[in-house]
């Protein structure tokens, strides 16, 4: 079942009316510092998840030790240990959702860095645990300058190639001998907030004819592995693969 896209678009409207109205309120600094904008998203990624997924299975912000720390994860899948039986086989699945609407070539360095490190982490300990990631990003990002000021203007350009091969070099491990800096699934979630209704942008040829691509960039790239459609549906698929054993058992 590919992502329900209708959601999303509700749920994108939910946060550029939080966002917008923030600015124009003089909310802006506090509401970025919140996870209140974020977890709408987390919401959505939870709602797809129940889909496929037992809800109870489901757990958020969940703090799991990795090699060699500990951090709290938005999203983990992880069976309930309601009895003796029960013995922990670690998390299952692990998504975590980040989003960079303002300062996003700024913030670029620190951002993949972290992304970097946040999958390392916990592979090195759990190789077989299912690894997503959904980063979120403005086709125009917003002027936090003009923000400050009460202002709603979308004017920051950036370099969408590089984020694009950046998250290609880190996506789609294919198994868990396969090295642990890679995610098994990425998706690089490109909004246009200039219209009333956000738009999900999920093509080379859209980026191209928008101009925030090259022609040359789109031959060699496509950006159907980093797309949201297919995000939920090839991560619970390679979930049930490394733990047929336990979901079988647990549908008896």
């Amino acid at each position: 079942m590919p992502a329900d896209m209708q959601l999303l678009v509700e749920k994108l409207r939910e946060m550029k009316d939080m966002y917008e109205n923030a600015i124009k309120n003089g909310e802006y600094t506090s509401l970025i510092r919140s996870k209140k904008l974020i977890n709408i998203l987390h919401e959505y990624v939870i709602e797809e998840l129940k889909r496929r997924i037992e809800q109870s299975w489901i757990v958020t912000d969940k703090k799991i030790y990795g090699f060699p720390k500990v951090k709290e994860q938005d999203i983990v899948i992880k069976p309930p240990e309601d009895d003796a039986n029960n013995v922990s086989v670690g998390p299952l699945m692990v998504i975590n959702v980040r989003s960079q609407l303002s300062s996003i070539e700024k913030n670029y360095d620190t951002m993949f860095e972290r992304l970097f490190a946040e999958a390392l982490n916990i592979h090195n300990r759990f190789p077989y645990t299912v690894l997503g990631y959904i980063y979120l990003l403005p086709k125009v990002g917003y002027d936090p300058e003009a923000a400050k000021k009460r202002r709603v203007e979308l004017s920051e350009r950036y370099n969408l190639e590089k984020y694009i091969f950046s998250f290609s070099s880190v996506a789609n491990r294919r198994n868990p001998h396969d090295a642990p800096w890679r995610y098994e699934r990425m998706c690089l979630l490109i909004v246009d907030f200039e219209k009333e209704t956000p738009e999900v942008m999920e093509s080379m040829s859209t980026f191209l004819n928008e101009g925030i691509v090259s022609e040359q960039f789109a031959r060699f790239y496509t950006f159907k592995h980093l797309s949201i459609r297919g995000f939920f549906d090839d991560l619970h698929k390679l979930m049930v693969e490394r733990y047929y054993l336990l979901f079988s058992r647990s549908q008896r």
